[in-house]
Order: C-alpha cells, then sequence, then structure tokens
C-alpha cells in the first residue's frame, strides 16, 4: 500500500500538536475503541506487531494505507465539480488483524485541525513504547571514598536501540520517498540522534531530505521513544542508503544505525 503525495503534502504541513492515545488488544477484542480521523490530516496507528489485515465495511468513507506494524487512516476522497475533496463526516468500523487477533475499532470522522496518533500494545503490562520515563526515586547512593584506587574499570551497560522502518514511495517520478521509522532507547543510558548525523545516501550521493519527529527532541532517556518521518527529494528507482549516528550518553559510545531500502518497498516510475 503506498502513501500519496497529496496526504504526504498535508501531513507534513500539520503544525498542531500530534494526540497520542492508548489502547491495549486484550480490550479491543471486547469493545470497540474510538478512532477520529480529520479530513485533510492523517491518523497514524501503531501496533505492537505487524498487521496482517485491515477491514472497513465504508470503505468510501476511510482510506487504509501502510504497512508492517503501522496503518495510515484519512477521510476517503469524494468527486465535486471541482474535484475531489475529503469527506467531511461519517462513522465506520474497522477491524485489524493483528498477531493472531480481530481488534475492533469504532472510526468517527469529523472537523479537527490536526493528525492524531493511536498506539495499540498487547497487553497493560506492556507498558507504552512513548511514555516518558520515570525518575529514579530515593536520593542518590552516597559515594565513600575508597582507601584504595580501583584498577577496573565498570563495564559499560548493555546498548539497545529498537529501529524500525517502513518505506512509502510515490507512484510517479517526482522522487520524493517518504521513510517513515520509529526509534525506542531500551538501554541503560540516554542516547542522542542529532539530525546533522543522519544521511541518506543513493550510489554514494547524499540525498536531500526534511525530517518530522514526535516528540521534538534528539536525546531519548532509559524507556522512552520517538517516531516520525524522514521525506527523501531527488531518489531515482533503485536502493537507498539510510545511515544515522548515535552517541550513547555516560559511556560516550557512537554507534550506526544502518538499513539498505531495497525491492518493492522502493517503487518510482521513470518519466
Amino acid at each position: 500500500m503506498r502513501y500519496t503525495l497529496i496526504a504526504m503534502a498535508l501531513f507534513l504541513s500539520a503544525q498542531a500538536q500530534v494526540v497520542l492515545k492508548t489502547y491495549y488488544a486484550e480490550d479491543l477484542v471486547q469493545k470497540p475503541g474510538l478512532i477520529e480521523v480529520s479530513p485533510g490530516f492523517t491518523t497514524v496507528l501503531d501496533f505492537w506487531d505487524q498487521v496482517d489485515a485491515a477491514f472497513s465495511a465504508k470503505r468510501e468513507l476511510l482510506r487504509i494505507e501502510g504497512g508492517g506494524p503501522r496503518l495510515l487512516l484519512s477521510a476517503g476522497l469524494v468527486g465535486t465539480a471541482t474535484g475531489a475533496v475529503p469527506v467531511k463526516s461519517g462513522m465506520t468500523d474497522l477491524v485489524v488483524e493483528v498477531g493472531g487477533r480481530t481488534l475492533l475499532f469504532t472510526v468517527r470522522i469529523s472537523p479537527g485541525e490536526y493528525p492524531r496518533r493511536y498506539q495499540i500494545l498487547l497487553k497493560r503490562t506492556q507498558g507504552g513504547t512513548y511514555a516518558p520515563s520515570r525518575e529514579p526515586s530515593g536520593p542518590p547512593p552516597s559515594s565513600a571514598p575508597s582507601s584504595a584506587p580501583s584498577t577496573q574499570a565498570p563495564s559499560p551497560s548493555p546498548l539497545d536501540v529498537r529501529f524500525t522502518t517502513t518505506v512509502e514511495a510515490p507512484t510517479d517520478a517526482s522522487g520524493k520517498v517518504s521513510i517513515f521509522f520509529s526509534l525506542e532507547n531500551r538501554g541503560k543510558n540516554p542516547v542522542s540522534f542529532a539530525l546533522n548525523d543522519l544521511q541518506v545516501l543513493q550510489e554514494g550521493r547524499p540525498l536531500a531530505f526534511s525530517v518530522r519527529r514526535d516528540p521534538l527532541k534528539a536525546v531519548l532517556r532509559p524507556g522512552e521513544g520517538q517516531s516520525g518521518v524522514i521525506v527523501v527529494s531527488g531518489a531515482r528507482p533503485g536502493e537507498l542508503l539510510l545511515r544515522w549516528r548515535g552517541v550513547e550518553l555516560g559511556p560516550g559510545r557512537t554507534f550506526l544505525l544502518e538499513r539498505s531500502l531495497l525491492g518493492k518497498t522502493l517503487e518510482i516510475q521513470s518519466p
């Protein structure tokens, strides 16, 4: 499923705050959760696992796109004398198959001024990907002076960063490619992902891009997550290489997140 240029332009132009709500699969198998969609804006559904299928009884009201663990919902288009315009209001159902479970939603289309994001977790004990990490409770441990200097440096904590990507390419020759990404710091120390450490290359040549991410910050503390979209310009048919250098704060270690975007996930037609 491909994300169209029109929807992407509307998604990137929205400057209002993204609303995030969490649902749990153990509830959705019994009672539908409410999903809101505003005409002209995108609603993002992030699931804990790959989406196997998604259905709606009124497909003329709702557009369903995306890939992997993410669905993108937007209002359907209706023809008018001046061209196609988004549906302004309506109600429909959404049934999603994820991880062998059938999840139920009710989708309400109504006027609004911002995109939305919902995350759907397997169960409450899983914890939210985008929830802020808790501050350590209690006073810091006292550091008593040692009678003899230590000859062994403390071993650094293991680095654990989850990085997922979903590529959506247009069906024309504009050369714009949208890379949806999510980052999650599962380690013990804060990690930094600065935009000037991000590169998108094709045949060794750097490509221009813009980035929108939520929350808008470069440092992720333990337990924190972030998602966003990288819009690449000037791409040609073929392989793209994404490189993002991160820094683990504390130990000061650098590491590289690298992805080769290949095959059917990248489809750009030549003129």
